[in-house]
């Protein structure tokens, strides 16, 4: 049987977990259009969490990866201010995908234990930030795990035969290199598979804006009426 302080810490567990703001997972290939998509929502007033940018952070001097990274690829992936230079760190691990594998593993569990902190902080002063979503924007969101982090995922989604040719113009790749950074993400239909939402984006901006306009007019309409989320 359940004791009164039992059900009354039952209901506030509950009543904590209707209240708490949606996290959205947002993922898409490199090129795709991801980062376009949530500055658009950043923009409506959603709370923006960019894994690149804690990518950034954790592999920067003073952060957690910076010396396991330089143990296990040497001094020359180093700038001439001792940084890591993220051109040379790609070019070794893009190369080689058990180095690929080897960064992954230093890097995602200590951008994971940031992100994670980051979202409960948030979700702490949610009666202060009154915003209506927490988006985590992670173009490896599935390979990476980080899905566990969020409640739903959505993709964006764009041909290969869009996507290099951005790739390219943008990071001033050859096509051999913008193909390397495909080849090493999961595809487009693995994504769509295992997102709850999917934006494409072959055509052009006011297409995409219009999309992600409907998107978030459905999902904050769905957030204001009904306080369980399911």
């Amino acid at each position: 049987m359940e004791t009164p302080a039992g059900k009354e810490r039952a209901e506030a567990m509950i009543g904590a977990k209707k209240d708490r703001i949606r996290v959205i997972g947002l993922t898409g290939g490199i090129a795709a259009g991801k980062t376009t998509v949530s500055q658009m929502l950043r923009e409506k007033g959603a709370w923006l969490i960019d894994a690149d940018s804690v990518g950034h952070q954790v592999i920067a001097p003073d952060g957690e990866a910076f010396a396991e990274v330089v143990r296990a690829f040497g001094e020359g992936i180093l700038d001439e201010k001792g940084a890591i230079d993220r051109k040379k760190l790609g070019a070794v691990v893009f190369a080689d995908p058990d180095n690929l594998k080897k960064l992954n593993a230093i890097s995602h569990p200590l951008m994971a234990r940031r992100m994670a902190t980051e979202i409960e902080a948030v979700q702490d002063r949610r009666h202060e930030e009154k915003t209506p979503l927490i988006l985590l924007d992670a173009a490896i969101l599935f390979e990476a795990r980080w899905d566990i982090l969020c409640d739903e995922a959505w993709v964006v989604v764009a041909e290969p035969e869009v996507t290099i040719p951005r790739l390219m113009e943008r990071n001033k790749f050859s096509r051999e290199e913008a193909q390397a950074r495909l080849n090493a993400q999961i595809g487009n239909q693995e994504r769509i598979l295992r997102a709850k939402r999917v934006i494409h984006n072959d055509g052009n901006l006011e297409t995409l804006r219009t999309r992600v306009d409907e998107i978030w007019r459905e999902v904050t309409e769905r957030e204001s009426a009904d306080p369980e989320k399911p």
